[in-house]
């Protein structure tokens, strides 16, 4: 039997979406699970042992009526008998009905049920992404399921030597930056902790990312500080993320890539919502603040949010300390 999931369309959700993975593959034994996703996600779920098949597609492939019905048509010869969706798009289930599978599953939204045979309200109260997917299965125990990110010995090796030949000795993974430009760590903050620090700090990021990596590296001075913004595959940045002591992070896809890699990550929330959205892992701990800065309106809001203006470096390593020493 051949099962599909259309993954999520970005990178952090494709990461909370590998427990659904997991889980599927536990009720569906013998089943082949096949991952149909955009291209820029797929090595989310490369060398996972639970995925049997990944078919990826471009954006525009995924773009206009006629390419839709194209990509749907194209999934036909597959001959799905179940097939997922864990995105909330009309798109995404207009594929699926154009894929032929014989059972279509996914929650009621944007007026598409007509293209499903099996669908589910969504979640009437606040529920982390992951056991929104989970949900799908009829799991609902509030138990959250580690994701499983499986790099081969292959990609550690060159990862390994990609570091030394980047001079870094166990360098501190910076993810500054979203998708989201309302979700950026802040340039000033940035700068506090990184400028006259005796750390080695590497920057990871998207092509997009390039201009404000470099800019970073200069307000910053020194040699201690490197960019690797659009240089690397994704599945290249896991394996360097995994070289790294640990991991600062905005409300990103790589902060999401690092806590299942089991790096210390400090992920900071200012606009997101962390209990839809935060990062699994076991030594993972997330900072709220404000974004933008509220000045004393702050302490008003939550007393789980902190100034992120009073955060040092020093707040920052105590924190990794702990999650260490879980």
């Amino acid at each position: 039997m051949r099962i599909g999931i259309y993954s999520p369309n970005w990178i952090g959700d494709s990461v909370l979406a590998i427990p659904f993975v997991q889980l599927l593959k536990k009720q569906e034994q013998g089943a082949e699970i096949i991952i149909v996703c955009k291209d820029w996600v797929c090595g989310v779920f490369e060398n996972h042992p639970d995925v049997d098949e990944i078919i990826s597609f471009s954006n525009f492939q995924l773009k206009g009526l006629l390419n839709l019905i194209e990509t749907g048509n194209s999934l036909k010869k597959i001959k799905f008998e179940k097939f997922y969706t864990l995105t909330d798009s009309f798109r995404s289930a207009f594929i699926l009905w154009l894929s032929c599978a014989k059972r279509r599953y996914g929650y009621r939204s944007q007026m598409r049920s007509i293209f499903l045979t099996d669908v589910k309200s969504l979640p009437s109260k606040i529920t982390h992404r992951s056991e929104k997917y989970l949900n799908l299965l009829g799991k609902n125990n509030g138990t959250l399921t580690r994701p499983e990110i499986h790099l081969s010995n292959v990609e550690t090796s060159w990862a390994k030597i990609e570091i030394e030949k980047l001079n870094l000795i166990k360098p501190i993974a910076l993810f500054p930056f979203s998708v989201a430009s309302n979700r950026n760590l802040p340039f000033e903050i940035l700068k506090k902790w990184i400028k006259n620090s005796k750390s080695n700090y590497l920057i990871f990021g998207s092509k997009n990312d390039t201009v404000k990596g470099e800019r970073l590296i200069k307000d910053c001075g020194g040699n201690r500080i490197k960019s690797i913004c659009g240089k690397y595959s994704l599945r290249e940045s896991m394996a360097l993320i995994k070289m790294c002591d640990y991991a600062v992070a905005s409300d990103s896809g790589l902060g999401h890539l690092a806590a299942v890699i089991g790096i210390p990550t400090i992920s900071f929330f200012g606009v997101g919502i962390d209990t839809i959205t935060s990062p699994i892992g076991k030594k993972s701990k997330i900072i709220k603040h404000c974004n933008p800065c509220l000045g004393s309106l702050c302490k008003d809001l939550d007393n789980d949010r902190v100034c992120i203006k009073k955060i040092s470096s020093f707040d920052i390593e105590v924190a990794v300390d702990e999650l260490s020493n879980q």
